[in-house]
């Protein structure tokens, strides 16, 4: 197969994944506390670097995913349980196997304990990374995360920024790994609202658009592939009159 073949082929193949990587923004546009990915494309151009007596390929390939952790539009959702947060940064939960990661999703539960839990089990940390623990009856969190019961301070709900968030990766039910040398600070105006929830940041209009695109450029490659194909089909019929 010769190099401009394989160049096309990778191009295809990224195309693909990046048509994937628009179908799961497009799934979670209603995903409460959602960021949008992109997909990174890497070129690598080996002929470039290559001498005269070597045959080197160019092909492109998906690198990794960006995350774009712009604000979500906050719709009011009237439950105690659910918070918000306005601005950058992260609620920090505890899963069931032990690991600390990050959320921004505020759609929160209580378990028998009276612990505050995400959809997934993994509990919200307090101060300290102690479980939110609430007692029985009415409580209010104020938008620095104090959180009131019968007017007394019970507890407080701290927020994380971290100074580069593309170190953070995606985990199950929506929350974002840290790896383990990124060491988030907490938030000094921390700016959470109760009773609210933060939409997806997916736009529809511009997710279409680049679906179109990308599928555009995808069956475009496809047409290259297929000039590859006869190309080698006329070379293997020279061959046999040959």
């Amino acid at each position: 197969m010769g190099s401009g073949k394989y160049g096309a082929l990778s191009g295809v193949i990224s195309r693909m994944q990046m048509l994937d990587n628009i179908n799961n923004n497009l799934a979670n546009v209603n995903t409460n506390g959602y960021k949008k990915g992109s997909a990174v494309f890497e070129a690598q151009l080996s002929e470039a670097a290559a001498t005269r007596g070597k045959q080197a390929t160019n092909y492109t390939r998906i690198n990794s995913e960006a995350i774009d952790f712009s604000q979500g539009q906050l719709t009011k959702s009237g439950s105690p349980m659910h918070l918000a947060i306005n601005g950058e940064g992260f609620f920090r939960v505890q899963q069931e196997n032990g690991e600390m990661v990050y959320a921004r999703r505020g759609n929160f539960q209580l378990n028998q304990d009276g612990e505050m839990l995400t959809s997934s089990g993994a509990k919200l940390l307090g101060a300290g990374d102690i479980p939110v623990v609430l007692p029985p009856g009415e409580m209010n969190v104020t938008r620095d995360g104090s959180i009131l019961a019968d007017n007394q301070l019970v507890g407080t709900i701290p927020l994380y920024d971290f100074e580069d968030t593309s170190v953070l990766r995606r985990g199950n039910d929506g929350v974002f790994v840290a790896p383990a040398d990124a060491q988030p600070t907490q938030s000094p105006q921390p700016e959470m609202l109760q009773g609210f929830l933060e939409g997806s940041n997916v736009n529809i209009m511009q997710e279409t658009a680049r679906m179109v695109y990308n599928t555009r450029v995808f069956e475009a490659g496809q047409k290259v592939l297929t000039a590859y194909s006869k190309m080698g089909s006329n070379l293997a019929e020279l061959g046999k009159i040959q």
